[in-house]
């Protein structure tokens, strides 16, 4: 994947719009796509897309050049996702229009499609903990350090909650005739 150029990071923790914004294209719809894996609602995962950026120019201070921006934000992504589910469900809140708006992230991506996939069927099944890190590590590449660090949990962790995870997909997909 293409990288941002040091001298965009260095203006945009500078507070430089422009480099911001730039930052923002380059990132926006890769972090809408993973908030809406995770909470699957279009509205929820724009909210909580939007707020990540609001977060990352707030934060702009601490962006170093000289690290992984796309760690970095998909860090603040992550919280501010699992922030959002978690008080949601302090709240207890249930939208009557939400199940509507509920949509597949698999829909998301091919809506031509109209059908949702057994894996995706089996995402939803596993453990949020396991969905989370087979997420970051299958959808969007990162090594099991980077996982380790965005999530703040030992990589021993990262690995067995991955193998974890394949196995509760394992199981679930036998259950749909595949193996």
């Amino acid at each position: 994947m293409e990288t941002i150029d040091k001298d965009i990071l260095i203006r945009a923790r500078a507070g430089d719009l422009e480099a911001f914004e730039y930052i923002l294209s380059f990132y926006e719809k890769v972090i809408y796509n993973y908030c809406l894996r995770i909470l699957k609602n279009s509205q929820n995962a724009k909210d909580v897309a939007q707020e990540t950026f609001i977060k990352v120019y707030t934060h702009r201070k601490d962006i170093d050049p000289t690290k992984n921006i796309k760690t970095w934000i998909f860090t603040i992504a992550t919280n501010t996702t699992y922030d959002f589910l978690r008080s949601k469900k302090r709240k207890n809140e249930i939208s009557l229009d939400e199940e509507n708006e509920t949509i597949s992230s698999f829909e998301a991506y091919y809506p031509q499609a109209g059908v949702v996939s057994d894996v995706e069927k089996a995402m939803e099944q596993i453990n949020p903990e396991y969905k989370k890190v087979l997420l970051l590590f299958y959808q969007q590449g990162f090594q099991y350090q980077e996982i380790a660090d965005m999530l703040e949990m030992p990589i021993n962790t990262v690995k067995t909650h991955i193998s974890r995870g394949k196995e509760q997909l394992k199981e679930i997909l036998k259950e749909y005739g595949q193996n």
